[in-house]
């Protein structure tokens, strides 16, 4: 019955009304801005004073409200330029001025002004109201024409900015000290980046409300981070990042009816929950099933060097294969993931299947010995240089025996050594003479 009464065709067309667009068009220029700018923030490690800036503002808008009587951002921009300033100059003050570091300084400064800002807003003249709750969490139906003109101009102009001061504003991200050696008015781009970081929050103040906006501003860049290393990169895909989660949050919200800075933040977030896991480089995902071919490795050869040990001392058992039964233990894998190793090294042609037994082909032999001479010459070198006790180097080798790359320097430096410290022969490197 409930489905019968829903109507899919409005469903569909509501999201794209003209007031659809027009708060859509607003939402989407606060994502870019927010997206680009929040690169700097992320690498100049400033995500505490963007909070701190989108919280300071309030007693700005309160006062320039009080002087307009009108909620406009047009008259409410001023006010929040100014005390996003005046946060900037007093954290950099008391930061200054006494032992309070800049963290703790960021927290007292702007928990004391949005406090005062809460103040202006209860003691206001009858009359007068302003909506604490619009200024705190948006209200995208409060959105206007005039509001979507200053949006076209304030997002454009910031962006502009960051453009043109691209070099200079790297500079100064990466390395302060060199870039003022070299003449770059690293203070003065600070507060620029301030001045710029008030604007983007008025711009997001009816859209995402201030304690949201910072969301906007540090989740997209922060999901380009793990993606790129290099800046111009990681400020179009910020920029893309926050573009598509402002859109998207707003079109969900006009479908479900549900907060829309809330929506738009947990688009962000999604986002990067994707990144975090599926980062070519950085993600979770990534790094785990690059782990597991890493221990994969590390028992492949651990079966490989154990084969070759059980054929060459054991001599009742055969010329060329052991037991596979036998070999697991040794090697120190369960049956099931030796049966998977044993399998991709068949395929790799480093050993064979004789019945139940498996024997190494001659390219396996070459592996083999490499890794016994890595690890005899690594208990060489840890007990010669290191002080490590004949007794103890084996389980110390085990770990290093597959750093096989430097076992020609370590066997240069030992001064080509013949045997270990327990007196087995260390095996000369395969197709080479003495």
């Amino acid at each position: 019955m409930l489905l019968a009464e829903f109507d899919f065709t409005d469903w569909w067309i509501r999201p794209f009304s003209d007031r659809w667009w027009q708060e859509t068009v607003c939402s989407m220029l606060v994502g870019v801005t927010c997206g680009v700018l929040g690169c700097y923030v992320v690498l100049r490690r400033m995500a505490l004073i963007g909070d701190a800036l989108s919280h300071a503002v309030l007693p700005g808008v309160v006062i320039a409200f009080l002087i307009t009587r009108d909620t406009g951002v047009f008259g409410l921009l001023a006010g929040a330029l100014l005390a996003g300033l005046l946060t900037a100059v007093l954290v950099g003050a008391v930061s200054r001025l006494s032992r309070t570091k800049e963290d703790s300084s960021i927290g007292i400064v702007f928990t004391a002004l949005f406090a005062i800002g809460i103040i202006l807003v209860s003691a206001l003249p009858r009359g007068l109201h302003f909506d604490l709750s619009c200024f705190l969490f948006g209200d995208p139906l409060a959105v206007d024409t005039a509001d979507l003109v200053l949006m076209t101009v304030i997002c454009p102009l910031v962006l502009g900015i960051i453009f043109m001061l691209y070099h200079p504003l790297r500079a100064s991200s990466f390395d302060p000290v060199v870039a003022a050696a070299m003449g770059i008015p690293v203070i003065a781009l600070h507060y620029l980046l301030m001045g710029m970081l008030s604007a983007t929050v008025v711009a997001g103040l009816k859209t995402t409300g201030v304690i949201l906006v910072v969301a906007l501003i540090i989740t997209p860049a922060s999901s380009a981070y793990l993606l790129t290393n290099r800046l111009g990169t990681m400020m179009v895909l910020s920029g893309i990042f926050g573009g598509f989660s402002a859109v998207a949050g707003m079109t969900l919200s006009f479908v479900t009816n549900w907060p829309s800075g809330a929506t738009m933040v947990v688009f962000a977030a999604t986002i990067f929950t994707l990144v975090l896991l599926l980062s070519p480089t950085q993600g979770l995902l990534t790094r785990w099933l690059q782990r597991r071919r890493i221990r994969r490795h590390i028992q492949g050869e651990d079966i490989l060097k154990t084969l070759y040990r059980c054929i060459t001392s054991n001599a009742q058992v055969g010329e060329h294969a052991y037991s596979i039964e036998r070999i697991y233990p040794a090697a120190r894998v369960t049956r099931r993931q030796g049966e998977r190793i044993v399998s991709e090294l068949e395929h790799e042609g480093l050993l064979f299947r004789q019945d139940s037994n498996i024997g190494l082909t001659e390219k396996g032999t070459e592996r083999a010995i490499e890794m016994v001479r890595s690890h005899r010459l690594w208990e060489s070198y840890l007990t010669t240089h290191a002080g490590v006790s004949a007794d103890e180097v084996h389980e110390q080798a085990e770990e290093l025996e597959h750093v096989h790359d430097l076992a020609d320097k370590i066997d240069q430096d030992l001064g080509h050594p013949e045997h270990d410290p327990h007196g087995e022969a260390i095996p000369r490197p395969p197709k080479t003479t003495d």
